[in-house]
C-alpha cells in the first residue's frame, strides 16, 4: 500500500517544500534581482553537473535549445521576480493565494493558445475568483504597499499561467530537468550585470545556497518523479497543500494572521481552481 503511493507522497512532499519558500525569501537581506539570480545560478550549476555526468548534455557538442526554451526563460523571470516581490509587500498568505488565480490564467488561455474548449465552469470559476481577489483588494489604496503586493502576486499567477501552456507544447518533446536548467540559465544570465557588485552577507548566501539546491532542484525532481505514477489532475489537487502550508508557516515564523477578507478571498480563488480541475477531470 505504502509503495503504491510513493508518487503522491514524492509531489506531496515537493509541494511542502515550495511552502516554504516565502520563510527563506524573508531571510534574504537583499534586493530581490539577487534573491532570484543566486538560487537561479546555483541550480543551473547543480543541474548542469546532473545532466552532463548523465551524458545528456555535452559542453563540446552544445546545440541551441529551440526558440520556446528563450521565452520561456524571461516568463520564468518575471514570475519569480514577481512572487518573490510580493513575498516581502504583503503577507505571505496574501502572495501564496494571487499566486494560485494561474489555472484561472491557464483556463482563459487556452482556447486561443491550445484550441481547448471553454465551458460553463470555467466561466463560472472566473467569475468567483475575480470575485475572490476584488475581496483580497478591497479598502487597500493604490499604491499602498499591501496592494502592490497583491497586484504582483496576480500578474505572477498570469505570467506562471504562460510557462504552463508553453510547457505543455513542449513536453512530449524535452527532458524536465533540461528545460529546467535551460529555464535558470536564461535568468542567470540575465540578472548577472544587476548583480556583479552586490554585496551577499554570509547568512543570506546560507539561505542562497539552501533555496537553489531545496526549492530550484529536490523539489522539482521529487515533482518530476511523482508524475511516474501520479495523474496530472491528482498533483494539481495536491497543489493546493502549499498555500495551506505557507499560511501555517507565515504564521509560525512570523506571527501573520490572515485577514477575514484576505481567508474569504483566498478560499474563493482555491474554490475556482478546483472548480476547473473537477471540470477537466469529467471532460
Amino acid at each position: 500500500m505504502f509503495l503504491k503511493h510513493t508518487g503522491h507522497l514524492k509531489i506531496a512532499l515537493a509541494i511542502v517544500i515550495w511552502s516554504s519558500l516565502g520563510v527563506f525569501v524573508r531571510n534574504v537581506e537583499m534586493p530581490t534581482a539577487g534573491v532570484v539570480f543566486y538560487p537561479s545560478f546555483f541550480a543551473m550549476l547543480f543541474q548542469g553537473g546532473i545532466l552532463y555526468k548523465r551524458k545528456e548534455i555535452s559542453f563540446s557538442s552544445f546545440k541551441p535549445p529551440a526558440p520556446v526554451f528563450y521565452l520561456l526563460g524571461p516568463c520564468a523571470l518575471l514570475n519569480t521576480f514577481l512572487y518573490f516581490y510580493a513575498f516581502t509587500h504583503t503577507t505571505i498568505a496574501n502572495a501564496v493565494l494571487t499566486h494560485y488565480t494561474a489555472p484561472i490564467f491557464v483556463a482563459l488561455m487556452a482556447p486561443l493558445l491550445l484550441r481547448e474548449k471553454s465551458t460553463k465552469a470555467i466561466w463560472l470559476a472566473i467569475l468567483i475568483s475575480s470575485t475572490g481577489l476584488w475581496l483580497m483588494l478591497g479598502g487597500l489604496s493604490f499604491g499602498s504597499k499591501d496592494f502592490n503586493g497583491i497586484l504582483a502576486g496576480t500578474v505572477s499567477g498570469l505570467t506562471y499561467a504562460v510557462i504552463v501552456i508553453i510547457l505543455r507544447g513542449i513536453s512530449n518533446t524535452h527532458r524536465p530537468l533540461f528545460v529546467v536548467f535551460i529555464q535558470n540559465a536564461v535568468i542567470s544570465l540575465i540578472l548577472l550585470p544587476l548583480v556583479v557588485n552586490m554585496h551577499v552577507s554570509l547568512q543570506s548566501l546560507m539561505y542562497l545556497l539552501a533555496m537553489g539546491a531545496i526549492h530550484s532542484t529536490l523539489a522539482p525532481l521529487l515533482y518530476v518523479l511523482g508524475f511516474k505514477t501520479v495523474k496530472a489532475n491528482e498533483a494539481a489537487v495536491l497543489g493546493y497543500l502549499e498555500p495551506v502550508g505557507a499560511i501555517i508557516l507565515a504564521l509560525i515564523f512570523f506571527n501573520e494572521i490572515p485577514t477575514s477578507k484576505a481567508l474569504l478571498g483566498g478560499a474563493m480563488i482555491l474554490l475556482s481552481g478546483f472548480l476547473i480541475l473537477k471540470d477537466r477531470d469529467n471532460c
